[in-house]
């Protein structure tokens, strides 16, 4: 029953990180960014806290885990912003795609922040095709439009911050060890007030203006983006091989641009096609996917023949 669980919970996953992007998009129709993101995180919150104290659930302990919340929080704020912003100029299949970088930033930071050296050949390949990939992207006219290289630069500070994040909160997790929902809930308080005081001071409040479309946005963005989104994350990164929950930057980009197509009449030309193969390869070559891929193909072939 466990296992049925977590492979759901793993499907679960997949499916919030592919449909999040699009969400993004279109939320923007009517709010601002910051205004999006902060009424999210706010309804996320103050849900997430109502079902702890429903369900008699422990609630958050800072003087002991201050630090985790503190680490994790950095992963919705600033990231999360940048990542809202950079929808203003890109494609939703385009921020999923360039989301799926993350794990090279990370390999990159793993020895300064965690003290392992991780630059194996393959990864360093994974790096060099992956570079590959963002020069298609880079130099296609079709997509470099207006300012869309700001969304791109943007979309590249995320992947940094959150795999600052990422590790940080890893080596954290050798001596403390926290609930998903604890975590999440604790990221998003301290996120917060780093987020409300952007929005009102710096960015600007401005009135609120509702669609049906931003009004969903921010519900699903909340209810399920934010709040079962990280806590189901967290859940099978304790429960599922490293290598499982890796493929998962393997398998959203591809179906987030196909949704971005459907829904919002996004288009993918031939350069992004390339760069984007060219980046899904790299990162089949830096998570070690190739030889396993290799002995599947070659049993495969014995079945058939015999």
């Amino acid at each position: 029953m466990k296992n049925i669980t977590v492979r759901l919970t793993y499907l679960l996953v997949i499916l919030i990180w592919t449909t999040t992007p699009l969400a993004i998009k279109l939320g923007g129709d009517t709010l601002a960014p910051m205004a999006g993101l902060s009424l999210r995180m706010i309804i996320a919150f103050l849900v997430g806290s109502a079902i702890c104290t429903i369900g008699g659930i422990t609630g958050l302990n800072v003087r002991k885990h201050g630090k985790i919340y503190l680490a994790g929080s950095i992963a919705i704020f600033p990231n999360m912003a940048l990542v809202y912003f950079s929808a203003e100029y890109i494609s939703s299949g385009l921020i999923a795609l360039m989301f799926g970088l993350t794990p090279f930033f990370t390999v990159l930071l793993t020895r300064p922040i965690l003290g392992e050296n991780v630059l194996f050949p393959r990864k360093l390949m994974g790096i060099l095709l992956a570079s590959i990939g963002l020069i298609f992207i880079f130099y296609d006219d079709a997509v470099m439009t207006d300012k869309t290289y700001i969304g791109l630069l943007l979309m590249l500070v995320s992947n940094l911050i959150f795999s600052v994040s990422l590790l940080w909160v890893k080596k954290l997790n050798k001596h403390i060890k926290v609930p998903p929902l604890e975590q999440t809930l604790g990221s998003m308080a301290f996120s917060l007030p780093g987020m409300l005081l952007t929005w009102f001071f710096v960015i600007g409040y401005e009135p609120l203006v509702f669609s049906v479309i931003s009004l969903a946005s921010i519900i699903y963005l909340s209810l399920f983006a934010s709040l079962v989104g990280f806590a189901a994350y967290y859940h099978i990164l304790n429960n599922m091989e490293v290598d499982v929950v890796a493929l998962i930057p393997l398998i959203t980009p591809v179906l987030a641009m196909t949704l971005g197509v459907i829904f919002a009449d996004e288009i993918i030309t031939e350069s992004m096609c390339m760069g984007a193969i060219f980046i899904l390869i790299a990162l089949i070559i830096h998570q070690g996917f190739l030889p396993k891929i290799y002995q599947w193909f070659t049993k495969l072939k014995v079945k058939k023949l015999f």
